[in-house]
């Protein structure tokens, strides 16, 4: 028996060399050899599970492995790779078990906690996917791919300082790994830094020009910040030898939207509908849709992809950022502090630096297009959607006892010159400001915090931005929005219009009891006679007219940064087909409508 044993050992010891070297046809040859000699050796089978996993061959590697499995119940290895098999094969449940038998057999499996981890992202699962990750890296610090997902999960979740601290450990251990620049690459967007984003996306490109992820980051950020040149190109050399790449099949259909080429658009998304289905890349696919077949005036097409890209996108990261009601509550506990007391201050002057100007209303109300023009203006500088006022809140939350409704007014002069410093040190994080110029803080919901802004600035100068509210509604309802506890408010009219509510009931009892001087500026008005009034509201700001704002097309596509789903449309001359678009949608709204119709009668809407 010695020599056959020996013998035995030897192809052993040949198939594993030639696995090692990637030669995967020819140590699969060996191991075939190895189960007819010995049918009973369950890590041969295991191997050859393994190779015809990397082969893509999920179907055999899955036999494989459950032969391994009779022979060796207890064969962590078999289940291990058999989670692999089944993840490939898209079966994320019979995955997750197996990778979890196979923990139960060896809990210290840094390997096994990585792949769980791995399908319980897929599944939207981040909060476990998130301890999975951090077990593995526990028990193997130096584990790059690991540290890569976590950091990816941690950025979905917001947690952003952790993630930027994750990635960057990744980088260290690997600074040539063209994933994790991608991922903090996807971070940066986040917030943001479109130029430093790119930057990394086109190191990653580099260091692997084959990587379609790189390629498709590269294309689709490029696409977003107006360089549709280079956008084209590199979709148009990538898309060939990956026809049936979501990702880039989503870049290539915004590429044609840019074009005003809605069937093409089309195409491209069916197509990537008709691949397997990819969590990530589903739901953009039906909101998308959703918008070309609005373009097209299908209404009914148009809001059944909406309503089913709302519902997935909404499975997928709705445990991880809260919902809606998160956000009624708080909008309730900022609105207790608007009390009469609060009337009745009589603040002191604002300070030496002139306040800034802020700019209120709602998402979707033509918020961005203004501040487009009054950022061309050279006396105005305007800061797209940052986290100042919020800065400010939570230090005002953090001063004040709980319960106490008449914190606000009661502030002090030093609280209140405290408050002044925690913003403008916020904007200068954000902002490098130019000499000479009057901020202009654009985020549409701070309408919430007006009491607020005001008894801190109450010098402050308001603009409110206006649109029917049907037609805000709507188009709340139709955008795929970067995901926070408000934006979650979205997924559904009922919700977007019970926060609408909310939102604009706090802006009538604060222009009500407040002395605020602010200015109203209707979106349809604006499109329609654009110069008057610019002029008005640039009159009303005490900087005057200047030819420069008619410009602001062009000085979008200079600036390059414009982070919000409104990115392809202030780049274009001023448009006309979005004014009472609702209509076609009449019969959706009519369950909201006693929501609305109040704000239509006080913003002069009603017919």
């Amino acid at each position: 028996m010695a020599k056959p044993n020996i013998l035995i050992r030897s192809k052993h010891a040949k198939a594993v060399e030639l696995f090692n070297r990637n030669q995967l046809s020819e140590a699969d040859a060996l191991y075939t050899q190895l189960c007819q000699l010995t049918p009973t050796d369950a890590e041969a089978w295991v191997m050859r599970g393994l190779i015809h996993r990397k082969l893509g061959q999920w179907s055999a590697a899955e036999g494989f492995c459950r032969r391994a499995l009779v022979l060796d119940q207890r064969s962590a290895d078999a289940q291990r790779v058999l989670g692999q098999a089944l993840q490939c094969q898209g079966r994320l449940d019979e995955a997750a078990a197996s990778y979890r038998k196979a923990l139960g057999l060896q809990p210290a499996d840094a390997q096994a906690h990585y792949l769980l981890a791995n399908a319980l992202r897929e599944q939207g699962v981040l909060p476990d996917a998130v301890r999975h990750y951090r077990e593995a890296i526990r028990l193997q610090p130096d584990f790059v791919e690991a540290l890569c997902n976590l950091g990816a999960a941690l950025t979905v979740q917001n947690e952003t300082q952790e993630a930027t601290q994750v990635l960057n450990r990744a980088v260290v251990l690997n600074p040539r790994a063209p994933q994790v620049l991608c991922n903090l690459g996807n971070l940066l967007q986040r917030d943001g830094k479109l130029a430093e984003a790119l930057d990394k996306y086109q190191r990653a490109l580099a260091l692997n020009p084959d990587s379609l992820d790189a390629a498709t980051s590269v294309a689709s950020l490029l696409e977003k910040t107006g360089e549709l040149d280079a956008a084209r190109v590199l979709v148009e050399t990538t898309l060939p030898r990956a026809p049936n790449h979501p990702q880039l099949l989503l870049a290539a259909a915004k590429l044609a939207r840019r074009d005003k080429h809605f069937d093409t658009a089309i195409g491209f998304l069916e197509t990537l509908l008709a691949q397997p289905p990819d969590p990530e890349a589903v739901g953009e696919a039906h909101m998308l849709l959703g918008q070309m077949y609005d373009r097209k005036g299908d209404a009914g097409r148009a809001y059944a992809h909406l309503a089913e890209g709302n519902r997935l996108v909404a499975g997928s990261i709705l445990n991880n950022v809260g919902n809606s009601s998160g956000y009624l509550e708080r909008i309730e506990r900022l609105r207790r502090y608007l009390t009469p007391a609060l009337a009745e201050v009589t603040p002191a002057p604002g300070g030496v630096e002139p306040p800034p100007i802020f700019l209120l209303g709602f998402a979707r109300s033509g918020t961005t297009l203004l501040e487009q023009i009054l950022d061309s203006h050279p006396a105005l500088q305007a800061l797209e959607e940052k986290a100042t006022v919020s800065a400010m809140v939570r230090a005002f939350e953090a001063m004040v006892e709980e319960g106490d409704d008449n914190a606000l007014a009661n502030l002090t002069e030093l609280e209140i010159q405290q408050l002044r410093t925690v913003y403008f040190d916020e904007v200068n994080r954000q902002l490098v400001r130019k000499p000479g110029t009057r901020l202009v803080d654009k985020m549409p919901l701070n309408t919430v915090n007006v009491h607020l802004i005001w008894r801190v600035f109450p010098d402050a100068r308001f603009i409110l931005a206006i649109r029917h509210p049907c037609d805000v509604c709507l188009s709340c309802f139709m955008q795929n929005f970067m995901i926070n506890e408000a934006m979650a408010s979205f997924f559904t009219l009922e919700s977007t219009a019970e926060v609408y509510e909310q939102v604009m009931q706090t802006w009538q009892l604060a222009a009500a009891s407040l002395p605020l001087v602010y200015h109203r500026v209707r979106y349809e008005d604006l499109v329609a006679d654009f110069e008057g009034e610019t002029r008005a509201l640039l009159d009303f700001l005490g900087v005057g007219w200047d030819d420069r704002v008619r410009g602001h097309t062009e000085h979008a596509m200079q600036r390059g940064t414009i982070n919000t789903p409104s990115y392809h449309q202030v780049t274009q001359p001023i448009y006309q087909h979005a004014k009472y678009r609702w209509k076609r949608y009449a019969e959706q709204f009519e369950s909201v409508m006693p929501k609305l119709k109040p704000f239509i009668d006080y913003f002069d809407y009603a017919e």
